[in-house]
C-alpha cells in the first residue's frame, strides 16, 4: 500500500528520509541555515526550493517545522504477510506490536521509536479509526518511521487470528489486569498489543490474548501515556 506525494518535516526525519533515498524535493525557510542539511542537499543533488514560514507551515500542517519539510516518492505499508514471513528469517525471537486506535501522532510517534529502538519486527494498525504515517507521526519518531516496518490492516482481531496460525503468542496490555508484565517469560514468538489512550483495548482483542498483564503503579494516576508504557514493556522483553 502506497501513501503518493506526501510532507513530512524536520531536520532529524528528513536526515533519515535521504537514507533510505526517499527524498523527491525539499523545502527551506527562507533564510535557513544549517550546514549539515545543506551538505546533505547539495551532496545528493536534491531539488529545492525556498518558501517562507508560513508556506511551509501549510505544507507540513504544523508549526513546529524547524525550516525543513521534504516530500517522499513514497510511503510504503507492508502487509501482514510480509512481516510474518520477515520476522520469520530474523536470529532473535520475533517480535511485533499491534497498536489498537492510538489516535495521537505524537505517541504513535514515540512507539515508533521505541520500536525501533528494541528491535521490532513489525506494528500493526487499523486503516480506520487510527492515526495513520504523517508528517507530526514522522518528526515524533525522530525518523525512526522510516525504518520501522508498518502493516495497516482492516481488522485486528483477524490479524490475531492469523498470527495466532503462524506461531505467535499474543500479550495484551490492561491495568485491570491481575498479572504483572514480569510473570511472563517472553521467550516465544510474541505479538504485544497496546491500546488507545482513552479507551485502551477493546473488548474482544483482550478476549483473544493468550495473556493479560499490567505494569504494577504506585502512585495515584493508575495510568501511562500509552508510548510510555510501550516503551516499558519492550525493553523488559528485550532485556
Amino acid at each position: 500500500m502506497v501513501n503518493d506525494s506526501l510532507f513530512f518535516f524536520g531536520k532529524n526525519p528528513f536526515k533519515e528520509a535521504v537514507k533510505k533515498n526517499n527524498v523527491e524535493r525539499v523545502y527551506l525557510q527562507h533564510g535557513f541555515i544549517d550546514k549539515s542539511i545543506l551538505t546533505i542537499i547539495e551532496q545528493n543533488h536534491l531539488s529545492t526550493k525556498y518558501v517562507n514560514a508560513q508556506d511551509l507551515t501549510n505544507l507540513a500542517q504544523d508549526k513546529h517545522h524547524q525550516g525543513v519539510v521534504f516530500q517522499v516518492k513514497d510511503y510504503r505499508y507492508y502487509s501482514l504477510e510480509e512481516i510474518i514471513s520477515e520476522a520469520s528469517q530474523k536470529n532473535h525471537m520475533p517480535l511485533l506490536l499491534i497498536l489498537d486506535e492510538i489516535n495521537d501522532p505524537h505517541n504513535f510517534g514515540a512507539i515508533l521509536r521505541s520500536a525501533d529502538a528494541f528491535g521490532v519486527d513489525g506494528v500493526i494498525v487499523k486503516k480506520r479509526n487510527q492515526v495513520l504515517i504523517n508528517g507530526t507521526v514522522m518528526k515524533s519518531s525522530a525518523g525512526a518511521a522510516n525504518f520501522v516496518k508498518v502493516a495497516s490492516v482492516t481488522n485486528l482481531n483477524q490479524a490475531v487470528e492469523k498470527l495466532k496460525k503462524a506461531g505467535y503468542w499474543i500479550v495484551a496490555t490492561d491495568g485491570n489486569a491481575k498479572m504483572s508484565y514480569k510473570e511472563i517469560r517472553y521467550d516465544f514468538p510474541l505479538a504485544l498489543i497496546v491500546g488507545s489512550e482513552g479507551f485502551g483495548i477493546s473488548t474482544l482483542l483482550l478476549k483473544n490474548a493468550d495473556y493479560i498483564v499490567k505494569i504494577p503503579m504506585l502512585g495515584e494516576v493508575n495510568s501511562l501515556n500509552a508510548s510510555v508504557a510501550a516503551s516499558i514493556f519492550l525493553a523488559h522483553i528485550r532485556s
